[in-house]
């Protein structure tokens, strides 16, 4: 079971990256665009609010706080957020965003590799739901803002015309 849990919490990262990059290969040029836009705006969102989460709050690692023995060495710092967690669950977003199926599905992987991270004693609960909500929130923020600035744009171009 440890070397499950391991190879599910380390690894399986790779997964919503491999599945974002058929996403992208399979779309159309102005898709692809949208979805390059997409990640840029909502990563640097993301970013900043990890940054904060980091700085206003600190959760010791398990390791670290309740003497509890990791499934597998990880660094001493600060285990909230999740990293694994907001990035695998930023991907989820940003696959959804063109394929709802399999967005959900890797909604779930991430949903799957935090468990497994707070089963390998390297994270508590609340570094993963930190993390699955700060993704979020960057995500459907950049999501917004890009809308927003289309429409003013839209705005601005009928207003000249």
């Amino acid at each position: 079971m440890h070397s499950a849990v391991t190879f599910i919490a380390k690894d399986f990262i790779v997964i919503p990256g491999l599945v974002l990059m058929y996403v992208f290969w399979r779309s159309s040029n102005a898709d692809r665009k949208k979805l390059i836009l997409t990640a840029v705006v909502s990563g640097i969102i993301t970013a900043v609010l990890v940054k904060l989460g980091t700085t206003v709050y600190h959760d010791p690692r398990p390791f670290v706080s309740d003497g509890v023995t990791p499934y597998f060495q990880s660094s001493i710092d600060n285990g909230f957020p999740s990293d694994h967690t907001v990035l695998s669950t930023l991907l989820a977003w940003l696959v959804f965003g063109r394929n709802r199926v399999y967005g959900i599905g890797l909604l779930l992987i991430a949903l799957l590799i935090g468990t497994s991270r707070v089963i390998a004693g390297v994270h508590h609960g609340k570094d993963i739901i930190g993390g699955f909500m700060l993704a979020t929130i960057g995500y459907w923020l950049g999501v917004f803002l890009i809308s927003f600035a289309v429409q003013l744009r839209a705005k601005h171009k009928s207003t000249k015309a």
